[in-house]
């Protein structure tokens, strides 16, 4: 399992970026299942993993689950890599094998590749991959985007044209809530600089999936590489993320990659349409070792490798007092006071067009299916049905 937090669903080729040449990457979703429409239940990064390690939204009241323990039962210990340290309360509520926490520097850009955050993360689990210690769970969360940027500044000079500025040179990621224009500028540097982390991201995938294609099928593990939430580049008026400053959902930030290698490449070439959640893929973890899942009167959550299974029909983040409730035909961001904004699912998938005001049946719907959703999440109830005017989509 293998998380890179800040990563984007919208600077993947396999998910509709055309700028941007990444081999490796696109060569993982040839070889796997590609889920298009994953949803990421909370940028709050604690929450996010404890409701990973309960195996449960976020929202969802406590039951005292627990995904490590789960999973040691039919011999399975869970193992935690990572070079972010506000994991270290959710590591130590939970029956963890063990938890290694990498050190951070200042962050500075790098002179060769090796020499980055996320090499560390991926040289690790690739000298796991050499060893042959019977099953267990390698989770691997790097601060990717959401730590340096600190690729070589020939990755971000490889996005540029001749009549560009130099690309820019910070390592540490921006973060900033402008009230004006963005010069064109700046947001050509930001998106140098954070492409840049993709290409070593492609870069270091590389070498893991040569590593990987080396062993028998028989001993090539099921690699699920995904990202705990986006980071804002300029969209939304929104350039990264601070716990200073305010963050609006949208789906730049909700929606993640998400993609499930199989051992042998099995399934490759499959893209799932359906709506995915981010506590899918406990689920999945606890099904691909034959764990028993929890027994909850109410829950949504499903294995991503059990593909007849009826899908979704919505997810929902929630954030601070805001949610983004996202239907295979609409996406809503409903804030605290109860205001909407709404957009046409899929065409519009970075939310740049808001039809609150064109849909004002649509509209309360939205608003009031979120927040029943929400309570419903929160008290262990089933969702409330979703009306049908939530599954059509813009005439």
């Amino acid at each position: 399992m293998l998380v890179i937090d800040g990563w984007s669903a919208g600077f993947l080729s396999s998910y509709g970026t055309a700028w941007l040449e990444t081999p490796a990457l696109n060569q993982l979703a040839a070889q796997s299942i590609l889920v298009e429409h994953a949803t990421v239940e909370t940028l709050n990064l604690d929450q996010l993993y404890r409701s990973w390690f309960r195996a449960a939204h976020p929202l969802a009241p406590e039951d005292g689950f627990d995904l490590a323990a789960q999973l040691a039962q039919v011999g399975v210990p869970l193992h935690l890599l990572t070079d972010e340290a506000l994991l270290r309360d959710a590591a130590g509520s939970f029956g963890l094998a063990s938890a290694e926490f990498l050190p951070c520097s200042e962050p500075q850009i790098t002179e060769h590749e090796d020499e980055t955050e996320l090499a560390r993360i991926f040289a690790l689990v690739c000298d796991w991959l050499d060893s042959d210690g019977g099953d267990e769970l390698i989770w691997a969360h790097a601060r990717g985007m959401a730590g340096a940027w600190d690729a070589p500044l020939d990755y971000r000079r490889s996005l540029a044209e001749d009549e560009d500025p130099e690309p820019p040179t910070y390592a540490t990621p921006p973060s900033s809530r402008p009230e004006g224009k963005i010069e064109p500028d700046e947001l050509l540097g930001l998106s140098q600089a954070y492409g840049g982390q993709v290409l070593l991201i492609d870069t270091l995938l590389e070498e893991l999936l040569a590593t990987i294609g080396a062993l028998p099928v028989d001993r090539q593990p099921l690699l699920i590489i995904t990202s705990s939430g986006g980071i804002p580049l300029g969209l939304h008026r929104q350039i990264g993320r601070d716990a200073a400053l305010p963050l609006a959902l949208f789906s730049n930030l909700t929606q993640t990659p998400l993609m499930l290698r199989l051992p042998g490449a099995a399934q490759g070439l499959t893209r799932v349409q359906s709506l995915a959640s981010s506590s899918d893929l406990p689920a999945t973890l606890l099904a691909w070792f034959a764990a028993p899942q929890p027994t909850r009167a109410a829950d949504a959550a499903r294995s991503l490798l059990l593909l007849d299974l009826p899908p979704r029909d919505r997810t929902l983040c929630a954030t601070g007092d805001d949610l983004y409730l996202r239907t295979i035909s609409w996406g809503a961001r409903v804030s605290s006071d109860g205001k909407c904004q709404l957009f046409g699912k899929p065409d519009d998938r970075w939310d740049v067009n808001d039809v609150a005001n064109r849909c004002q049946q649509i509209t309360p719907l939205a608003i009031e299916l979120a927040q029943q959703t929400r309570d419903a999440i929160q008290q262990g109830a089933p969702l409330p049905e979703l009306p049908k005017e939530l599954t059509q989509g813009l005439a």
